[in-house]
């Protein structure tokens, strides 16, 4: 998904304040998304939608994943957001209000997997977040979800910080599937996902689709989206 030597990714979770004025979220969010690579820290956006979500703080619509690229991930967005090139001045856009967010974190790459030989062209994104469990349980839970086929490649993230609150592990499932929401929300990959952790461990499951395309960037009260 990245196209880049990635060392984590910044990850937010959002709805649109006003559903009957989403085109305009999105507009906002694509130039908003864009601009905040400008900086050189992350690189590349990917904006997310569950049309199936309710839209709330226990159950976003929206998620945009950024990756970052710099050798200590926990540097990524304090220097992004103290960055001359941050784009502050779209804060002073009327739509920037339309962005309510639910859970902003920056999150370091432990793991990755990807299946052999070539695939489509990504299409959308199973994205879990959790607590409990170890890293070999998950190692194991994320081959087993690309046993299933429906997936081509698995990474999996350990926060470093965000709010509020957010869960200690992020794991996102990329798949080329014509339709997406049938991969993401299939019985294969929710069974696997079942055997992940403790019985303490909170799943959120999130099938998505892409809502942004790649974009490589090499070299409010302004709050961040």
């Amino acid at each position: 998904m990245h196209g880049v030597e990635r060392t984590g990714v910044r990850f937010v979770l959002s709805n649109a304040a006003d559903p009957s004025r989403a085109d305009e979220y999105r507009a906002w969010y694509d130039t908003y998304g864009a601009g905040i690579t400008r900086p050189g820290f992350l690189a590349n956006a990917f904006r997310f939608e569950n049309p199936s979500a309710a839209g709330n703080d226990d159950d976003p619509r929206y998620a945009a994943i950024y990756d970052i690229v710099t050798p200590d991930p926990a540097t990524a967005w304090p220097n992004t957001e103290g960055s001359p090139d941050y784009p502050a001045s779209l804060f002073d856009d009327p739509r920037s209000a339309l962005v309510a967010p639910a859970l902003r974190a920056s999150y370091a790459l432990v793991g990755s997997l990807e299946t052999p030989g070539a695939h489509g062209a990504l299409t959308g994104a199973y994205i879990v977040l959790t607590n409990g469990a170890d890293e070999a349980s998950r190692e194991r839970w994320a081959a087993a979800v690309l046993e299933t086929g429906l997936f081509y490649a698995a990474s999996r993230f350990r926060i470093i910080e965000g709010s509020p609150e957010p869960p200690d592990w992020l794991e996102v499932f990329e798949t080329d599937q014509p339709d997406p929401l049938t991969a993401a929300g299939s019985r294969d990959a929710r069974a696997s996902a079942a055997g992940c952790g403790d019985s303490s461990t909170e799943l959120r499951l999130l099938p998505a689709r892409l809502g942004l395309p790649t974009r490589s960037v090499t070299g409010t009260d302004a709050s961040e989206h």
